[in-house]
């Protein structure tokens, strides 16, 4: 069996006579009855037949035709493909973001990106904690949204481009503090304070959100944080935008107890290893978010 003997038969079907066939193909019409003889003597049944004078599948030929569809379809995005990593586009990219950035200023310069290179797969990775930059240090991705601290320049050889903004909240049910008007450390304490596992990236976000002297329950992401406070297990810090809905339902509330920092915010960046360099589709992404960035300016450490 040959590529052009299942793009004949194909045709031939597709066209509904020999004649029709031979002329969409530039060939003659004995050889194109040559080519479907093969195939029928090369796997012991027919696959055509000329009852009532035209061409038409047999019962086996017509499951030999719906796979040989299948087949030509395969063949036709292996050479797409094979076109398009012969041009150098990465056959892979992967991309890790923190639970802080709104997937909403990220996804939608990913389906441009698929749209121009539909052939390069993508991979998109969800963490908390500063884990998409914990990665990106351990090369185990190419491109990593993340917040940003000014300590980070100390990390070295990293490039970023500033995007957006974030904000995380202290919150709670209602239920949990009945007086959260006038909540103090001391109410906080008395719960469990809800938190995120850190990453490996040596960082110590401790001192930012966690308090002194309070039970803690930990869970690694984000979805699960939010769960967890829904069912009101504890108080904690959550991005903004994702409890946006449950504030304005009064299902959590914002807690703003004297002297602790309930409300921290700071940038979102898009960043690659200095040394890195990216191909055709990360490049694409790359540059999609310099010309298209919230904020004002890019930097490089």
């Amino acid at each position: 069996m040959t590529l052009d003997q299942i793009k004949t038969l194909c045709r031939i079907i597709e066209c509904g006579t020999l004649q029709k066939a031979a002329i969409s193909l530039h060939k003659t019409q004995p050889a194109l009855s040559m080519a479907i003889k093969k195939l029928e003597a090369e796997y012991g049944f027919q696959i055509l037949t000329r009852d009532h004078y035209r061409l038409t599948l047999t019962e086996a030929g017509r499951s030999f035709y719906y796979k040989a569809q299948e087949l030509l379809q395969s063949a036709s995005q292996l050479n797409s493909l094979g076109q398009h990593l012969g041009n150098d586009n990465e056959a892979k990219i992967t991309i890790a973001y923190d639970a802080i950035c709104p997937l909403s200023h990220i996804l939608g310069v990913l389906k441009r990106c698929q749209s121009q290179y539909p052939y390069t797969e993508i991979e998109l990775i969800g963490k908390s904690r500063f884990g998409s930059l914990d990665a990106l240090k351990k090369e185990e991705i190419d491109l990593a949204f993340s917040p940003w601290w000014p300590t980070f320049y100390a990390l070295g050889d990293l490039e970023s481009l500033p995007i957006t903004y974030f904000r995380i909240i202290l919150v709670a049910t209602p239920q949990l503090f009945p007086n959260y008007k006038k909540i103090s450390v001391n109410d906080l304490k008395s719960e469990v304070h809800l938190i995120i596992e850190e990453s490996d990236l040596n960082f110590d976000t401790n001192d930012l959100i966690l308090l002194k002297g309070c039970r803690q329950w930990r869970t690694k992401d984000a979805f699960t944080l939010k769960n967890m406070l829904m069912a009101g297990l504890g108080w904690g810090f959550i991005p903004e935008f994702m409890v946006a809905k449950e504030l304005s339902t009064n299902q959590l509330i914002k807690l703003e107890p004297d002297e602790f920092e309930y409300s921290i915010g700071g940038e979102i960046r898009l960043v690659k290893r200095q040394e890195y360099t990216l191909g055709p589709a990360s490049s694409m992404i790359w540059n999609e978010f310099n010309q298209n960035n919230l904020l004002t300016h890019s930097a490089k450490i």
